[in-house]
């Protein structure tokens, strides 16, 4: 953390000069110093943070394709010449292999971020999505994303 609030630190400054340079070193140490003592850091996790960043940014990036494809379904489904035939909405229970309250909140979102899917409820081994046709239940039941989240928990 010490590292990212000075990386921080000299990126909103306009200018490097040594002075800036002594001043962050200064400023982020007395915030790493007291955000320590009323218990909102730890700095043996940071370490854990890190081992993760590669599982994260496989996430982002999954995640980004996932909505781009539901995108263009969308735009063919409603483009389509007869849309209220192939549109048939449902709400779908599906099995949530997700054990972290943090990775079910990542999988909610995920999943109504993706066009043509919203998450209704979210429990601790379930989630309802209301889906908008069979595509969008079918790219739920093949979720590359709930497996990206789950290999974020195994570095946890």
């Amino acid at each position: 953390m010490p590292v990212l609030l000075y990386i921080l630190w000299l990126a909103f400054n306009e200018r490097v000069t040594v002075d800036v340079l002594i001043f962050g070193v200064i400023v982020v140490a007395l915030l790493c110093y007291f955000l320590k003592k009323v218990d909102l850091w730890d700095p043996s996790k940071d370490m854990q943070v890190v081992s993760r960043i590669p599982a994260m940014i496989g996430f982002v990036i999954r995640l980004i394709y996932e909505v781009f494809k539901a995108n263009i379904h969308m735009i063919m489904l409603v483009l389509s010449p007869n849309p209220n035939e192939r549109i048939k909405p449902r709400i779908i229970k599906h099995k949530n292999p997700i054990k972290t309250e943090s990775g079910r909140v990542a999988l909610a979102n995920s999943i109504t971020l993706t066009p043509g899917t919203v998450t209704v409820d979210v429990g601790d081994d379930y989630v309802y999505v209301h889906a908008i046709d069979e595509y969008a239940q079918d790219g739920l039941n093949n979720s590359v994303l709930e497996k990206k989240i789950e290999n974020m928990e195994k570095n946890l």
